[in-house]
């Protein structure tokens, strides 16, 4: 019987667990993005300053969390082993 691939089933595990957790990750964060921001402006409003500036931040830390796993993605994605 002839051998058509060899599998790397060390990679295959960690594919496993890692695909699902950047998903989540991904998807959490852009919601706490929007969330933060919609949030933020309701606030503002109906003049509760200081909630609006805590839905804002939480927005703004969301995106940058965002965007560096976005950033993070395409680097391992780019780069060659």
């Amino acid at each position: 019987m002839r051998t058509l691939a060899a599998i790397d089933t060390e990679g295959l595990f960690e594919l496993i667990w890692t695909a699902p957790l950047a998903a989540l990750v991904v998807t959490l964060t852009f919601a706490l993005c929007i969330y933060g921001a919609a949030r933020a402006g309701d606030s503002r409003r109906l003049g509760r300053t200081v909630a609006a500036t805590a839905y804002g931040a939480l927005a703004v830390v969301a995106a940058a969390v965002f965007a560096a796993s976005v950033v993070f993605g395409v680097l391992i994605i780019t780069s060659k082993d």
